[in-house]
């Protein structure tokens, strides 16, 4: 970023001398000095991404001001700063500097600054604004443990500065982390961890929905694979919890005897803290689920003055058989979907209520076994079609 005196500022400085050689004979009150004031070399300079979409920076500087009234100015070139953003701030001493307003020269990249102080002063200011074309974006490595039960866990962040701008020395403040008296210069490409590398609580699983996965593989050419999951949890008792973790790119690698061996890799969405994370890294054929309907029964009719259906209830039961190949146990999860107003009548195992009309059962399949999964509810008040056109 350029700091200089336009040449819009001389002529206001020649102005300033004008006006300091008739000082002799204009009356006190108006023989207070004018001076531009140069913009120093920034103190420090710090960069912020805790907005989702803006990035924030903050420089503090040590202005030398003298006794009245002070232009400031502040000016850029090539550096994608958001104008209406600007804001100078003073830090010390509290009392005494006053900011009295802000003027935009016309066709410049610039500003000016009109402070006034009660006497000659150096006084550390803060200058913050948005800068546009310095991004950042969240990336994760996982390295799953032989037993599969942990994994070290590292977050980090890679940032493309695009803005014009030398960043150098400073400092990167983020959600959960930051980094110190660092340099990104301008058009550079930056990867940085983010924070130490944690062991992470993990559980391998099976989920299988029944809105997405075929129900019935027999008709199927292939058989069709089950996304397989490592299930964690953002929070303190897993390893994570000290900040959300954004959504980002995640790579998972798994131990083995000659280093590591790639797993698969994913997008994981953003995740507030104590709240469950599904790493979904492809999808496992030594599970086969076989859904059936095998019960659909309308009960409890009620109909219109014209004697026409309009209303009814429905019994409901799907027999699900499920058969594990695998020479060790599973943890597998069935996701069903039940529209509408229910109760559940029946279930050979045991469910949980996730939304008003999704379930899962939980289930752990022993090795090289067969299971057989039945419930049966009750739908209510089902409209028929022509009711539902008349809704509408």
């Amino acid at each position: 970023m350029n700091y200089c005196v336009s040449t819009w500022s001389i002529y206001k400085f020649a102005f300033t001398a004008a006006l300091m050689a008739t000082s002799v004979i204009l009356p006190h009150s108006l023989s207070a000095r004018v001076k531009l004031v140069a913009i120093p070399e920034r103190a420090n300079l710090s960069v912020s991404f805790h907005h989702p979409h803006h990035v924030l920076v903050q420089e503090s500087r040590v202005l030398n001001l003298q006794e009245g009234l002070n232009k400031v100015d502040f000016s850029w070139r090539a550096v994608s700063i958001d104008p209406t953003s600007v804001q100078i701030h003073v830090l010390e001493p509290d009392k005494g500097v006053t900011i009295l307003n802000t003027s935009y020269p016309p066709n410049e990249s610039a500003l000016v600054w009109e402070l006034g102080s009660d006497r000659a002063r150096d006084a550390k200011v803060r200058i913050t604004y948005l800068l546009h074309q310095l991004r950042k974006e969240d990336f994760y490595q996982g390295i799953l443990a032989r037993d599969e039960k942990s994994m070290e866990f590292r977050r980090f962040i890679r940032l493309f500065n695009q803005s014009g701008e030398e960043l150098s020395p400073v400092d990167l403040r983020w959600n959960g982390g930051q980094v110190n008296n660092t340099s990104l210069a301008n058009g550079e490409v930056l990867d940085k961890l983010a924070e130490s590398p944690v062991r992470v609580k993990t559980m391998k699983k099976l989920i299988w929905d029944a809105a997405v996965q075929p129900w019935d593989a027999e008709h199927l050419q292939s058989t069709p694979g089950i996304p397989l999951y490592y299930m964690t949890s953002n929070s303190v008792s897993h390893g994570l919890g000290k900040a959300p973790l954004p959504g980002g790119k995640t790579r998972i690698f798994m131990e083995a005897t000659d280093g590591v061996a790639f797993s698969g890799e994913t997008v994981i969405p953003f995740t507030p803290t104590d709240q469950e994370l599904a790493i979904n890294i492809g999808q496992s054929r030594e599970v086969k689920v076989t859904q059936r309907k095998i019960k659909d029964e309308r009960t409890n009719l009620r109909r219109n003055n014209q004697n026409q259906i309009i209303l009814w209830d429905t019994d409901e039961t799907f027999n699900v058989e499920i058969e594990n190949f695998k020479k060790e146990p599973v943890a597998l999860t069935m996701v069903q979907h039940i529209d509408g107003y229910w109760k559940m009548n029946q279930s050979s195992h045991p469910f949980r209520r996730r939304e008003a009309s999704v379930i899962e059962f939980d289930l752990v399949l022993k090795p090289e076994s067969k299971e057989t999964l039945t419930f049966t509810y009750q739908r209510l008040n089902v409209e028929s079609d022509r009711v539902v056109r008349m809704r509408k």
